[in-house]
């Protein structure tokens, strides 16, 4: 949840020289954090979906350029769903996780999310 409350947590740059931005009380949303680490260790782009209908420019400080390459997108309720699964999958997971051996295979772990067993995704899969 974005926002501010008595337990609190900011998504920014880990640098201690840096600030954070809190909001007031009354800006509280569902933010969801698509993640994935590689078996070698690479951290993958990940994904940040916000509740709405379009992104806005006032979500995004300029003081976050380190982050402006992750994938963003809105859905009515902040979570994700079937179409936002396979946009994810489509341009971070499948671009990035890309084997130099066109023959090679790759493993990905799901976590049940209905999203993971729909025609679509599987026929993005494979």
């Amino acid at each position: 949840m974005s926002g501010f409350g008595l337990d609190s947590l900011v998504v920014g740059s880990a640098d201690p020289k840096r600030k954070a931005l809190l909001k007031g009380p009354q800006s509280r949303n569902w933010t969801s954090f698509i993640e994935a680490i590689t078996a070698d260790g690479r951290v993958l782009t990940p994904g940040i979906i916000f509740k709405g209908k379009e992104l806005q420019k006032q979500w995004f400080l300029t003081e976050f350029g380190k982050i402006a390459d992750w994938h963003y997108i809105t859905s009515p309720n902040g979570w994700t769903d079937n179409h936002i699964a396979i946009e994810w999958l489509e341009r971070v997971y499948l671009p990035q996780t890309r084997p130099a051996d066109a023959s090679d295979a790759r493993l990905i772990i799901l976590d049940g999310h209905g999203s993971h067993a729909t025609d679509a995704w599987m026929a993005t899969c494979f």
